[in-house]
């Protein structure tokens, strides 16, 4: 058999163990890449006989799971509070995703600094975290037309921490407004799953309860992109005639670049000729069988990572090394996009610098480091951010 088309259509599933029937209409990923099909992955005991003479005993089979590795492009939805189209994926991987209708604004209380920004005391979230990633422009007063992004924000004290280019410390005169946006963001409970129907030239695998790990890659001159695991529980293969697909809700993606990505900063440096950049969110992910209980797939833990290359810079100007040989803790982020609708944020509020590395592009001086993305306050290590 030739592979000669290649179907993914991923759709949330509510209840463990029911399908929730995805269609090609509806729930279609596209595909970037090839995928990695494990259409079989069975759990087995072997048997270990003890006979008079050699040979392979064999294994009893028991548990059977499959998973499916795989790419897609990373873009907005085309409308600033509407979920992107693999938003379905992302959710499946111990992330929750919050939809900001409206903008929100306001006129900021007195307390603002050059990092931070305290906003209304009525009519702004009194939850943790609630506007972490989200974009924010200072409308009118002190510090007209600045903008950034929010990595941390305390629902007690309305203080919201930004980072941006330039950030002048708002007062009681500064208007603001948080713009609308669906937020991605790490949870550890209530996790979701999807299911999984994978057609391979007529042959269907589907795959229940799936969960897994996600990972975004950002380059110069490259189209971002997400790289995914899923894993759920086997079903039984069949012939399927390949679904028609409808994908007229995967925006046009913009490749990363000086127009296009407009903004990066890195604990504090905002100046950085960024070459690629890279987040994991770093899920452990473990196969359950048990006895008088379904089987299933859980997210164990997290442990988020990233990787960073850019433009070898002065002490002066930046000690990454000082950095990294102090485990100092400092925010990222980057924004991605032109155009309403069209647009990202990646970001984490507390992130540690680690392996610092020289290598040459084209005669310039670079520096890679590993990055270990750490929670503040839990479920607040990274956000994902589309408007």
């Amino acid at each position: 058999m030739k592979l000669l088309i290649t179907s993914l259509l991923c759709k949330i599933q509510p209840v463990a163990g029911t399908d929730p029937t995805p269609t090609g209409a509806a729930n279609a990923v596209l595909l970037r890449g090839n995928p990695t099909l494990t259409p079989l992955d069975m759990t087995e005991d072997a048997r270990n006989l003890i006979l008079p003479y050699f040979g392979n005993q064999g294994s009893m089979p028991s548990a059977a799971f499959g998973s499916l590795d795989f790419e897609f492009e990373a873009a907005g939805s085309g409308t600033a509070a509407t979920p992107v189209a693999y938003g379905p994926i992302l959710r499946a991987c111990a992330v929750g995703e919050t939809i900001n209708a409206a903008p929100v604004t306001g006129t900021a209380q007195a307390g603002g600094s050059t990092t931070t920004i305290k906003l209304a005391a009525a009519g702004t979230s009194a939850v943790n975290d609630f506007y972490n990633g989200m974009p924010i422009s200072i409308t009118a007063g002190t510090g007209n037309g600045q903008s950034g992004i929010i990595v941390d924000y305390d629902g007690t004290t309305k203080i919201a921490t930004v980072v941006s280019a330039a950030w002048v410390a708002p007062d009681a005169t500064s208007t603001y407004s948080i713009g609308t946006c669906v937020a991605y963001r790490t949870i550890t409970q209530s996790l979701e799953m999807v299911a999984l129907y994978f057609n391979i030239d007529g042959v269907l695998h589907i795959f229940l309860g799936n969960r897994g790990n996600a990972a975004i890659s950002i380059g110069a001159d490259k189209i971002p992109f997400w790289k995914a695991t899923l894993t759920g529980v086997y079903m039984p293969v069949t012939d399927a005639a390949a679904p028609t697909v409808v994908v007229t809700n995967w925006i046009r993606p913009l490749v990363a670049n000086y127009v296009n990505t407009p903004f990066f900063s890195l604990h504090g440096l905002a100046t950085a000729a960024l070459d690629t950049l890279g987040l994991d969110f770093g899920n452990a992910v473990a196969k359950i069988s048990r006895i008088n209980t379904p089987l299933r797939v859980d997210i164990t833990n997290r442990k988020a990572t990233g990787s960073v290359s850019m433009e070898a810079v002065t002490v002066a100007t930046k000690d990454w090394f000082a950095e990294c040989k102090a485990a100092t803790l400092g925010p990222m982020a980057l924004t991605h996009g032109t155009v309403a609708g069209n647009k990202f944020s990646l970001s984490a509020g507390n992130t540690i610098l680690k392996q610092p590395k020289y290598s040459d592009s084209n005669g310039i001086a670079m520096i890679g480091m590993s990055m270990d993305i750490t929670p503040l306050n839990g479920n607040d290590e990274f956000s994902f951010v589309t408007y």
